[in-house]
């Protein structure tokens, strides 16, 4: 994975440490539910697919290399 140098600072989803402005750090998408995308849920007799949500998230470089 590519790492980037952070302008801010940030916090490790991980290790909740903090990242500094200028050390590296590297991000991940991660899903948010359990649902298996594409399921059909049912709520008051109507039916709906379901799809995932995914949202990036920032790691640090020791939790990337670990």
């Amino acid at each position: 994975m590519k790492l980037k140098k952070t302008r801010k600072a940030r916090n490790c989803y991980l290790c909740k440490s903090s990242i500094s402005k200028g050390d590296l750090y590297g991000q991940k998408s991660i899903a948010l539910g359990s649902k298996i995308n594409g399921q059909s849920e049912t709520a008051e007799g109507m039916y709906t697919v379901v799809h995932q949500m995914r949202i990036p998230v920032d790691m640090c470089q020791a939790c990337l290399e670990g």
